[in-house]
């Protein structure tokens, strides 16, 4: 869509004239009379907060006058439904005569930065869990049992974790659905390779030194969960709920 608009700005007001007598938009810091055939937007935030409402503490009125040739009441539900997310119905022959002006007026408010439909907040995910070390745990050993791979792990240092010899390896690996292989497989097998001279048969025999219960995870069975909650201790606690800050 290609608009040549023409735009008078002084210090009360900007006002846009659009072209073959499609009307104007004039925006203002307070709201002014209603023109006789037109609407009038109360916006905060750059938000649209009413129509036709007027807002006292709206950052910005959008007063916009319409051709005689558009039914203001049409195009004003058109814009309450953007601000409530609805769909109240607008008479099919009265939607397809405000069409072609409702388009030109929402390009223009979306350009000048007005958000016409809710703006939908950001998910806030959920803060990474933080986990200290506690040398009272050093010798308190917690097993893993997850996709055929079982083992005895001790957090041994802030950043060493021990598997036990004796340890079962995963030998299924873990594909992406179109059959690549996934990262935490690929990782897990460089663990397994620079181990190699500690594993027989899938089994290690002797102490592996890894740096992270991720690490963990990735060695024994490819990592496709939350390793904190598959180190368990003999009274059933996870090192997640003994460790965690």
């Amino acid at each position: 869509m290609a608009l040549k608009l023409t735009v008078l700005m002084d210090e009360q007001q900007t006002q846009v004239t659009l072209p073959n007598d499609q009307g104007t938009i004039t925006f203002t810091k307070a709201a002014g009379s209603v023109p006789e055939h037109g609407v009038q937007l109360f916006v905060k935030s750059s938000q649209l907060v009413s129509v036709d409402q007027v807002v006292s503490d709206a950052d910005e009125v959008v007063t916009i006058e319409l051709p005689w040739s558009v039914e203001t009441a049409f195009v004003a539900r058109a814009f309450q439904n953007k601000l409530a997310n609805t769909e109240t119905p607008i008479p099919t022959n009265q939607e397809t005569a405000i069409e072609p002006t409702l388009a030109t007026l929402i390009a223009i408010l979306t350009r000048f930065g007005i958000h016409l439909s809710p703006v939908k907040p950001a998910k806030k995910r959920p803060a990474k869990a933080r986990h200290r070390f506690n040398k009272a745990l050093v010798s308190h050993p917690f097993k893993v049992n997850r996709h055929g791979s079982s083992a005895t792990v001790y957090w041994t240092a802030s950043k060493e974790m021990t598997v036990k010899a004796g340890a079962k390896l995963t030998g299924e690996q873990i594909m992406n659905k179109d059959g690549s292989m996934r990262y935490g497989t690929k990782y897990g097998e460089k663990l397994r390779a620079d181990n190699a001279d500690a594993i027989e048969n899938l089994t290690t025999t002797k102490d592996i030194k890894l740096r992270s219960v991720n690490e963990v995870g990735l060695f024994l069975y490819y990592g496709d969960t939350n390793g904190w909650l598959e180190l368990v201790d003999a009274e059933g606690r996870t090192l997640d709920e003994l460790t965690k800050i």
